[in-house]
């Protein structure tokens, strides 16, 4: 399905928000695994397959698919002998994420004191503190919570034999409250101590302790002024031409404010605006007009806003969701919530 990936953003978004509107100490695991899809157990995968009813031809057929793969390791120009891969699914297929996402999917029922979110191979959990208690009980109640959920996420590691790289493994710990507990949670996995950050990309979104979105609309501020700074050196023959110039703005630069758009309903009025005047001047820096102001340059040129542009990508959106168990699911939570 299409936006599925901003819809897994989303509903993580959605969850954090909720807990934080009951005033709750929220902490949410990024959780990292070691080399994901290379360390997919064989044997573990097909008995799981057979254990969910998949039919046994289609489990046959994974199987003829996992086996009987070979691999050589070259280093300076020598190379060892061949040897046989036994586990880990095929590079570049598409299948191999879709067999480990099935693989994993019973994964809740191992970490049942988080809510989870896997898309993939990455995991965010969240864990919120009890409500109707002072802070600071919620805050002990919370890092007990955190301590229970690495036990199971350990134990449900060493199960399906698929590590996880704990050095990658971030925490980030939101709450309405002005001031955070210091120090913070210690907290560990496979004796690693799991760091505390302010500021986490996930999926492709910058993701901070208050759910601002500042930090990731300035991340990709910066990315469109360097592609608009590269638009205009590009002479083909000694030469450019505004067609040209639009067709590399609308490949190149078009991109980063869509995929502003899953979230743009979250910014604040102010960033809208900014983010508005931003993708004119961008423009009219294509067009060699930036002397114009916007709303005659927009009228001149017959350039839809942003605010066009992302309306037109939210009732394409709203149309997938529609038809898709993530939209159901993103609706019933928004209204549970």
């Amino acid at each position: 399905m299409e936006h599925r990936l901003q819809t897994r953003v989303l509903l993580l978004i959605e969850q954090i928000q909720s807990y934080m509107s009951n005033s709750s100490p929220v902490a949410t695991i990024y959780v990292d695994y070691k080399s994901a899809f290379d360390q997919l157990w064989f044997k573990g995968c097909i008995d799981k397959l057979k254990r969910k009813g998949i039919p046994i031809p289609y489990v046959n057929w994974i199987h003829a698919w996992l086996i009987k793969r070979h691999a050589v390791i070259e280093i300076a120009r020598v190379k060892s002998r061949w040897f046989e891969i036994m586990k880990g699914g095929p590079q570049g297929s598409s299948f191999t994420a879709t067999l480990f996402i099935t693989y994993h999917a019973d994964m809740e029922y191992f970490i049942p004191g988080a809510m989870s979110f896997l898309f993939a191979a990455d995991l965010a959990a969240v864990l919120a503190g009890q409500i109707g208690i002072k802070f600071t009980q919620r805050y002990m109640e919370l890092e007990k919570r955190l301590h229970i959920f690495f036990e199971q996420l350990e134990f449900y590691v060493v199960l399906t034999v698929q590590p996880i790289n704990c050095i990658k493994t971030k925490g980030m710990f939101s709450a309405r409250a002005i001031n955070y507990p210091n120090p913070m949670p210690d907290i560990r996995c496979e004796k690693n101590e799991i760091e505390w950050v302010k500021v986490f990309k996930y999926l492709g979104y910058w993701l901070t302790t208050k759910l601002g979105w500042g930090n990731m609309i300035n991340q990709a501020c910066k990315k469109i002024r360097q592609q608009t700074a590269m638009i205009n050196s590009i002479r083909v023959s000694d030469t450019t031409s505004i067609p040209l110039r639009i067709a590399l703005f609308s490949t190149f630069v078009i991109p980063f404010f869509t995929w502003l758009f899953a979230l743009y309903p979250l910014f604040t009025n102010c960033q809208r605006l900014t983010l508005s005047h931003f993708y004119y001047t961008s423009l009219k820096r294509v067009y060699h007009c930036l002397q114009w102001g916007d709303l005659y340059f927009s009228y001149t040129y017959a350039e839809k806003s942003l605010d066009d542009h992302c309306y037109n990508y939210w009732l394409k959106y709203l149309n997938a969701l529609s038809q898709s168990n993530d939209g159901h699911l993103l609706d019933e939570q928004s209204v549970t919530n």
